[in-house]
Parts: structure tokens; sequence; C-alpha cells
């Protein structure tokens, strides 16, 4: 279970307040402004917000790891990756099967993540920085 007394829970929100802020002008700027066709936007932000989400929670939330930078990071982009593909099959039934709005669906398919998205990057991105007092 989730707490949010526990520092790296509440750091990975904020790292995900950030990076799902970043996602979603990514989104917007291809989408609206670029004129690219809505999945290959939010490909492109997921990529975007992604790695700055691995930089900031490499630092801040889980600092201590056993991988190099490198290893670490295919390790995050795979979780991120397997993440994605929920991501965007989520996002394909809610726009073109439900049509609700691209960005509204971007934004509570985000929040419906997090769980996942943690425990995934605790427990084998991040592998190492485990303190299982913080659990």
């Amino acid at each position: 279970m989730l707490k949010l007394k526990n520092k790296r829970v509440v750091r990975f929100i904020l790292v995900g307040g950030v990076c799902f802020l970043t996602n979603l002008a990514v989104l917007y700027v291809g989408t609206d402004i670029l004129g690219w066709y809505y999945l290959l936007s939010m490909l492109v932000s997921i990529i975007v917000a992604n790695t700055l989400g691995w930089l900031l929670n490499r630092s801040w939330t889980f600092p201590a790891s056993r991988f190099s930078w490198w290893m670490e990071y295919g390790r995050y982009m795979s979780v991120s990756f397997s993440s994605t593909l929920i991501s965007l099959l989520l996002m394909i039934l809610c726009v073109s099967v439900f049509g609700v709005h691209y960005l509204l669906a971007s934004a509570s398919i985000a929040l419906a993540m997090i769980a996942f998205n943690f425990i995934a990057h605790r427990d084998w991105s991040f592998a190492a920085s485990k303190d299982p007092a913080e659990r």
C-alpha cells in the first residue's frame, strides 16, 4: 500500500506532477500547434516526460542504485514502455471509442497509473534503493 507519509511516495508524486505537466504541454504542442496525430504527440510526450522523470527520480526519489546509469535508464524506460503501451491502449479507448477529449483522457490515465509506476520503479528500476522500512 502506498502511504503519503512515505517520503519516496511524496517525492515520486511531485516528480510525477512535473512530468505530468511536461507531458500535457508536449502533447498539446504536438497535437494543436504542430498538427500531429494525437497518438504520435502522446508517444513523443511520454518519451520526453519519462526521460525527465528518470533524471529527477534518479537524483531525488531513488538516489542509490547498484546499476550504471545506462542500465538504470534502460530498466526505467522498460517500465515506462509497458506503462506507455497500457496508456496508449487506454487513450485509444477513451478518445476514439468513448469520445473523451484527448487532454482529459491523458490526465485521467496518468492519475490511474501512479501506483503501478511507483511500485515498478521502486522494485525494479531502482531496485538497490529499496528501503523495506519505507514500503
